[in-house]
């Protein structure tokens, strides 16, 4: 049965009137009459007896109208409870990273979007590129957050740049190079570099070796490592030099320095990543949040 015909049924049998019940589902009396008619038809019983000086419920109308009272408020406490679980998995953001980019980026993309929708719950899963590009395909992750150049270009996937900035030198304090603030790019070319293993994210690793090159020189790899904490450390330990972006490594370690290259390629480009048909209606809240104010962020 329909649920509108139900509905209208019940409406007609608590006003005891056509034309009362037609004004207030704001319908016109010969529509909810067809709509009554049609109800008749389809359980085979008569519900009311139609004459001009009496309105009456029989005996099968008044069963139905009892049953359909109560399955009627059911089902709007059923569609209300949907409703609201509905909503409260939508506050659920799950947010995928890579790369040490608490502190630089994830921080303040948070605050920005919990000062206009502090009712979200974000849980995160820092990983390779890898990792948070199949958990963004395979729905585990809303948004995934990391270098542009390991995000993977798919129909699938939408994103907006986040930031960009020119990437420096990282290096221990023992290192000549510390006490510079800034050099020229091609000077690196004799330095020992320690970079992230290809399998954290190949393509972000075949482009240092690129940007090198376009620097004026072969990376002069010694090691490679499997995260950015292993990356960091070595560095502190003055074992070699790394690429990497301001504002993280100098200020969470000590014994490390930041270096400016000057005319380098090494560009960070951090990306914001979602699903196109991802179902959650604040993801493009956020989207758009973050084109509006992202100029604020960094």
């Amino acid at each position: 049965m329909d649920i509108r015909k139900i509905e209208y049924f019940i409406c007609v049998v608590e006003e005891a009137s056509f034309t009362k019940a037609a004004k207030r589902v704001c319908v016109s009396q010969s529509g909810i009459s067809q709509q009554i008619a049609s109800l008749e038809e389809e359980i085979g019983a008569t519900l009311i007896n139609r004459s001009k000086n009496k309105f009456a419920v029989t005996e099968a109308g008044v069963y139905l109208y009892k049953a359909c009272k109560e399955f009627i408020e059911q089902y709007h406490s059923i569609e209300r409870k949907t409703r609201e679980i509905h909503c409260r998995s939508q506050l659920d953001i799950n947010m995928g990273y890579a790369g040490p980019l608490e502190f630089t980026v994830i921080e303040p993309v948070v605050s920005l979007i919990q000062e206009s929708y502090p009712d979200l719950n974000f849980t995160f899963d820092k990983s390779n590129f890898r990792e948070i590009r199949d958990a963004l395909l395979n729905r585990s992750m809303d948004m995934v957050i990391a270098y542009s150049y390991d995000l993977i270009q798919s129909k699938l996937i939408e994103t907006i740049p986040l930031k960009r900035d020119a990437m420096g030198l990282i290096v221990s304090k023992k290192h000549p190079l510390a006490g510079k603030k800034k050099i020229r790019a091609v000077e690196v070319a004799n330095e020992k570099l320690i970079m992230l293993d290809p399998d954290y994210g190949r393509k972000n690793y075949e482009n240092m070796i690129k940007c090198c090159r376009m620097d004026g020189y072969e990376a002069n790899i010694i090691q490679e490592v499997k995260t950015c904490e292993n990356l960091i450390l070595k560095v502190a330990a003055n074992s070699g030099v790394a690429f990497f972006s301001r504002g993280y490594a100098e200020k969470m370690f000590q014994n490390i320095c930041f270096v400016e290259l000057e005319g380098t390629h090494h560009i960070n480009r951090i990306d914001l990543a979602w699903l196109k048909d991802n179902s959650n209606d604040y993801i493009l809240r956020i989207i758009r949040l973050i084109q509006k104010n992202g100029h604020k962020l960094f």
